[in-house]
């Protein structure tokens, strides 16, 4: 009589047959039953059971590599993982060039991975010949080049199994990628990956792998569906840009902080409310792009991004700016249009490397006078307020070349405005200032462009 899976198992248990026994059985039903439920069922039996047979490895290999069926050729990349993890080098990394389900891509390459940090603190002569056989079997050309220079100059030999296993998980992660995501775009400098760009891939979450990356310096998450970002994102302490622009990311995580390195943080068009604390320990941060977000604060902390340059939060919902504000010495550029600001701190005029200020369609009344020490401002929007005068000092910021006044509650302009010698454009329509005063005679004849 015919015996099924679970009936083996079961005489196993009971001792009423041997190991060696079982396993031919089994082994049998994998590789003569036509019914897949029944090969899948003596498979999970395997995986139950943990037996570390050659022939059942031998069987497995055969399977993951040619079985038509891809619930066999996962579970057994499984059963490798579990119980043959040691000599699954060649066979795993084989399956990964020529596998196409993700599913078991996925299960594939984590393995490899594992196997691969399994030997990095095993400095001998056998984990060596390991690494370096898969080395040689590399065929990409983003690596052959680098790399036959590297066996000219130094040889596989002199290099630790920690260098020839960085190699290899880049190596393995952009083939992971290339199947998983259509054309994705990456860059490759010595053998690590220092750019991967997953713009319009339809993503909901973070690929996992990137985590293996230390390396990497450019992320790119622009236009997909990403609602969240994980902690560990934090450990990838190379990044330098890293930009989740049109996604629906409502929060960011507090490891954010840790990327001690990021120089460009892009999160225009999210759905964030608010900001962490930790964002202030993004010592290194140039560039921070928060513009179409839902921010009604910002954290005292952003005082301590003193290498800021860029500052966008256009279309938020601010009501204040934190005093702090002031402590960015290196802003250049700061756009807080299309908020709800009803007025702006006195700390502002100590920005004096800022030649960019947009304060347009907000609720001012009025501008501190300290705006007047702002002597580097080359642009000032101010439209789009309900400002009924300027300060009185207005006409310091000698290097101003374009002032926007549009639609405001202006009677008048500053007594000093002609002062503003480099100026070239002024905007000061829909106000209530008379357009043939003999100001904007002067200012005209000094060649500056206005607009009514």
């Amino acid at each position: 009589m015919k015996l099924t899976a679970k009936q083996i198992f079961t005489q196993l248990m009971d001792k009423a047959i041997n190991k060696p026994t079982g396993i031919e059985k089994l082994i049998s039903i994998i590789e003569k039953s036509n019914d897949n439920d029944e090969r899948i069922e003596a498979l999970n039996t395997f995986k139950i059971l943990h037996f570390k047979d050659k022939r059942l490895f031998d069987l497995l290999e055969n399977l993951l590599i040619s079985d038509y069926s891809e619930k066999i050729r996962k579970i057994s990349a499984e059963i490798i993982r579990d119980d043959f993890i040691d000599n699954s080098y060649i066979p795993l990394e084989w399956a990964l060039n020529h596998e196409s389900s993700p599913q078991c891509l996925k299960v594939i390459y984590d393995t490899l991975i594992l196997a691969l940090k399994i030997l990095e603190n095993q400095e001998n002569a056998f984990s060596k010949e390991i690494l370096i056989t898969l080395i040689n079997k590399i065929e990409k050309k983003d690596f052959l080049i680098d790399l036959m220079v590297l066996k000219k100059e130094k040889g596989l030999a002199t290099l630790t199994n920690k260098t020839l296993i960085e190699i290899l998980i880049n190596y393995y992660t952009i083939i992971y990628f290339e199947k998983i995501y259509w054309r994705i775009r990456y860059d490759i400098e010595n053998f690590q990956i220092t750019q991967l760009n997953f713009i319009f891939k339809g993503l909901i979450k973070l690929p996992l792998e990137i985590q293996n990356l230390n390396s990497l310096k450019s992320l790119i998450f622009r236009y997909n569906q990403i609602s969240s970002i994980p902690e560990w994102i934090g450990n990838l302490n190379s990044l330098e840009v890293l930009n989740f622009n049109v996604n629906e990311i409502d929060k960011l995580p507090v490891s954010i902080g840790n990327l001690h390195s990021l120089k460009e943080l892009y999160l225009w068009k999210n759905n964030l409310e608010e900001l962490p604390n930790s964002i202030g320990s993004l010592k290194s941060l140039q560039i921070l792009n928060l513009r179409l977000n839902f921010l009604s604060t910002l954290p005292s902390t952003i005082k301590y991004l003193k290498c800021l340059r860029n500052l966008n939060l256009h279309d938020n919902r601010l009501i204040f700016l934190p005093d702090s504000i002031g402590s960015l010495i290196n802003l250049r550029k700061i756009n807080l249009s299309w908020n709800k600001l009803q007025s702006i701190p006195s700390s502002i005029g100590r920005l004096k490397s800022l030649k960019i200020l947009d304060l347009g369609r907000n609720e001012l009344i009025r501008l501190p006078n300290s705006i007047g020490n702002l002597q580097s401002l080359e642009n000032l929007n101010l439209s789009e307020n309900k400002l009924t005068s300027l300060p009185h000092n207005i006409d310091n910021l000698k290097n101003l070349k374009q002032l926007n006044l549009y639609r405001n509650r202006l009677t008048e302009l500053p007594e000093k405005i002609e002062f503003l010698t480099n100026l070239e454009e002024l905007y000061i329509g829909e106000n209530y200032i008379d357009n043939y005063s003999k100001q904007l005679k002067v200012l005209e004849s000094m060649g500056v462009k206005i607009f009514f």
